[in-house]
């Protein structure tokens, strides 16, 4: 029997159902490349396409070397995580990316290669504070011309507890909302496209974020479910995105970390509005100014006045409400501030 014949055959074996164990195979589809997988590998072949489920593998053009990077997954979270991945190769990458498969939806992150250790890439994903516990799939993906790396594992969430409160507003909240609800919809979908527009050269700061005015008393927590009674008897139920902070107006804010301004503007609901890139598709939101002290386009240090807190748009009194978005996804800015954004590889190794 040729060579050829063999691989075919091997595909028509592997399409009659699930596999697990390691493996040597020769795929069709997309391309012909060999693929090996690992000894924990659970996939389907169908018509000379690899469709995986669990485990480890790697893809190459025949007569090549497999692509051999190390990874750091995380394999639990809690919602509201800001999901990270390290992968280290000894060659140069072409591309790192991430994928959680949600009930519903997928969610995807770009990686991008760590200035601070060389042949170190970072990808990182927000998981949504309304996600119920479960187990979920999280894709690993690194290329280098031809070569692929995949690393399919469950993704563990538990469940995470939050505060509920309710707030009756009075007629000028309660008009502010219901008002011109076409521009608020505008400015909605602006939002949105800003923070799930990452810059591949937006690499900024990597220490670790600063928690503005750290130690005052907060007056709303992070994934606070909110029951909101207006004025004119509705209702609605919202989720706090982030925290709110309380500080006298005027009060000059301070940018959490390094960044490029990438949004600076009023709004209707949030008031005078400041959004910073530090990393690809990492932002920090201030919401609520008096004043906005900087442009579009500005790079500003950590710490660096970006504006003064007031109580614009949707606020009953003056505070700032700090916010971390991560691809669009909001995430709890306590722990995203815990740790440098970028560490050695080494770092994260278990001793």
């Amino acid at each position: 029997m040729s060579h050829w014949r063999f691989h075919l055959l091997l595909l028509v074996v592997l399409a009659a159902g699930d596999r697990a164990g390691a493996d040597s195979l020769f795929l069709l589809r997309p391309l012909p490349v060999a693929c090996v997988t690992g000894d924990s590998a659970v996939y389907t072949v169908r018509d000379g396409e690899l469709h995986p489920v669990r485990g480890e593998f790697w893809t190459f053009p025949q007569g090549q070397s497999a692509l051999r990077p190390r990874a750091i997954v995380p394999r639990e979270a809690v919602p509201g995580s800001l999901v990270k991945v390290w992968v280290e190769s000894e060659e140069p990458l072409d591309s790192v990316s991430l994928e959680l498969a949600l009930p519903g939806a997928t969610v995807r992150a770009a990686g991008f290669a760590e200035t601070e250790t060389p042949g170190v890439w970072e990808a990182f994903l927000g998981l949504p504070t309304w996600q119920a516990p479960g187990t979920f799939s999280l894709a690993l993906r690194a290329s280098a011309g031809g070569r692929a790396y995949l690393d399919v594992q469950p993704l563990i969430v538990h469940y995470k507890q939050f505060r509920m409160e309710t707030f009756r507003l009075g007629t000028d909240l309660t008009n502010l909302v219901t008002t011109n609800p076409a521009q608020t919809e505008r400015e909605t979908r602006i939002l949105i496209t800003v923070l799930t527009t990452p810059h591949p050269d937006a690499i900024y700061e990597t220490g670790t974020l600063r928690t503005p005015f750290a130690g005052a008393r907060r007056t709303s927590g992070y994934g606070d479910r909110r029951e909101m009674d207006y004025a004119d008897g509705s209702k609605s139920n919202l989720i706090h995105l982030g925290v709110d902070i309380a500080a006298a107006q005027g009060t000059p804010v301070p940018s959490s970390g390094r960044g490029r301004v990438v949004f600076a503007g009023q709004r209707i609901l949030t008031g005078n509005t400041v959004i910073i890139e530090h990393l690809p598709g990492l932002f920090s939101v201030y919401y609520h100014l008096s004043a906005i002290g900087v442009e579009i386009g500005q790079v500003v240090d950590r710490g660096q006045i970006i504006g003064k807190v007031g109580m614009t748009g949707f606020a009953t009194g003056p505070h700032l409400h700090w916010e971390i978005e991560a691809m669009g996804v909001a995430v709890d800015p306590d722990e995203a501030a815990e740790s440098p954004l970028q560490l050695t590889f080494h770092d994260h190794v278990m001793p």
